[in-house]
């Protein structure tokens, strides 16, 4: 009899037991998933535009050229109907918007805002008292 109250003894032991055991032996949590990044990737905008739009109330063909420069940045220049080439100081590429800083030919500041989709680009330029929506292709 003494040797059944230990053998129970011992079963109730390792019963008891089990559940602790198998939560010692649980599969771990996943870890969390990464955080998602931001699947939009600036474009490279190096290449030559051709970009239509008003100015003064005429319709206007620019060429607008943009380069990378050796430190990293962007420039380049604008040419159009009857205007000197200007210089194009800064670019900013966010996704596929493209934002050109330039100096107008009174020394005032403007800017064009394109979006480019493909070759195709859309937008708007902009200089004190003036500006209007741009249509354009990117040169292949």
């Amino acid at each position: 009899m003494k040797t059944r109250i230990l053998f129970l003894a011992a079963a109730a032991t390792i019963a008891s037991a089990a559940p602790r055991i198998v939560a010692a032996q649980a599969i771990p949590d996943k870890p969390a998933p990464a955080a998602s990044k931001d699947s939009t990737k600036d474009i490279d905008p190096v290449g030559t535009y051709t970009v239509y739009l008003t100015a003064q109330g005429n319709a206007m063909t620019t060429t607008t050229r943009i380069d990378k420069r050796t430190d990293g940045t962007y420039g380049g220049t604008v040419n159009g109907d009857g205007i000197p080439p200007l210089p194009v100081t800064s670019v900013t590429v966010t996704g596929n918007k493209v934002k050109l800083s330039l100096t107008a030919p009174d020394g005032s500041e403007a800017v064009i805002s394109m979006i480019i989709t493909g070759d195709d680009i859309t937008g708007e330029w902009s200089m004190a008292n003036d500006g209007s929506k741009i249509t354009g292709k990117k040169a292949p």
